[in-house]
């Protein structure tokens, strides 16, 4: 175990791994701006204010003569999978000053950021990245999506909604909405009003936000929120970054957000959103990739005890011993090893019985969303 302690890690120096401090997030907030930001990007303190939030007190530096060299950003999150609520963990804004880069600093935070997760109780870590730091941790590719390049030209909605832009007054309907996705990040109405307003994932491409809803009868149907851009431009390429609702009605939105000065959409939906897919098939073609980023499961026990709700009536995981498991669903019963297992969850697999194939992958959320880290 890595408490806060000093440590000579192929440098000259002391160096020392801990927590942030209040008054060093401002360290951190400078050293991220060098490495990620350019000329027209907002500050990452502004785009991500979850990742340097001294009231949270999560993330992680690296010190020399108390100087922030080396920083991880640690958000903790509740995701709900239908009936079941998972304790998970985010990485992200990872940097190091240039002249201290390939030493292992940003290895050594890496250890307390995991002895952090798994003291705290959260049974999965997603990174936003998938560089060989992560991959030879056990960091690995997730889940399966569909990517949709949308252009005007392309949607021809089936009703008629009337499509407008977020009201002050609509936060309460947009709750309920986002609440009744089976698969989701927990967001409280603030944080959702926060995030949009940060606009993280959309600030790397110079963008902010803007949120349409479908309303018929007065009752707000479905929502998208997609970027634009801070300046007009050229063949500008959008992306969709949260929705919500009636399928039938983002199809509506959708078509209505390439009229903002954009050029077309990039829509990277779940293959477990089989409703709106199947919509989006009659007039787009489209890609399918796994997640991006990498996400580790800290604690494959863990997990399982959280998913319980996920699973039940559908399927009972039992412990063989502490390497393998027993699979036992209404028709069949298999065994297979934790690392078989950790596959299943995350990558699923066709060649598993048809009793048992619609719960594999477990549906994570996406996470390029309004809680991107």
């Amino acid at each position: 175990m890595i408490s806060n302690e000093m440590l000579k890690v192929e440098v000259n120096e002391m160096v020392e791994f801990r927590l942030l401090e209040e008054r060093e997030f401002q360290q951190a907030i400078e050293l991220a701006d060098k490495v990620f930001r350019k000329e027209g990007h907002i500050s990452m303190g502004a785009a991500f204010p979850q990742v340097f939030s001294h009231a949270l007190h999560q993330s992680y530096g690296a010190f020399i003569d108390g100087t922030l060299v080396s920083f991880i950003g640690l958000v903790p999150s509740i995701l709900h999978i239908e009936s079941a609520e998972v304790q998970a963990y985010s990485i992200g804004a990872v940097c190091t000053e240039p002249e201290y880069r390939k030493r292992g600093i940003a290895n050594t935070l890496l250890q307390m950021i995991f002895d952090h997760v798994n003291k705290s109780g959260a049974s999965i870590l997603f990174i936003s990245g998938d560089l060989p730091l992560y991959i030879k941790q056990g960091c690995t590719f997730y889940g399966k999506l569909k990517q949709y390049k949308i252009q005007q030209v392309d949607l021809k909605p089936e009703t008629a909604y009337h499509v407008r832009e977020l009201q002050p007054t609509d936060w309460f309907q947009m709750r309920k909405i986002s609440q009744r996705r089976p698969v989701r990040y927990e967001q409280s109405i603030f944080e959702m009003a926060q995030l949009n307003e940060s606009a993280g994932f959309a600030s790397i491409f110079k963008m902010k936000h803007k949120v349409l809803v479908a309303e018929e009868n007065k009752q707000i149907k479905a929502f998208i929120i997609f970027g634009v851009p801070y300046q007009e431009q050229k063949n500008v390429e959008s992306r969709i970054i949260e929705w919500g609702g009636d399928p039938t009605a983002i199809v509506s939105l959708l078509k209505e957000a390439v009229t903002y000065g954009i050029d077309s959409l990039l829509f990277n939906i779940p293959t477990y959103e089989k409703e709106l897919i199947q919509k989006l098939d009659l007039a787009l073609e489209s890609v399918e990739q796994s997640f991006p980023g990498t996400i580790k499961i800290m604690n494959l026990d863990l997990l399982l005890q959280q998913l319980a709700p996920y699973f039940k009536d559908k399927l009972q995981i039992s412990n063989i011993d502490e390497n393998n498991k027993s699979l036992i669903n209404k028709k069949n019963s298999v065994s297979i090893n934790n690392r078989e297992l950790e596959e299943l969850i995350l990558k699923g697999n066709n060649n598993i019985d048809s009793y048992s194939k619609d719960l594999f992958p477990v549906p994570f959320p996406f996470p390029q969303g309004l809680n991107y880290v």
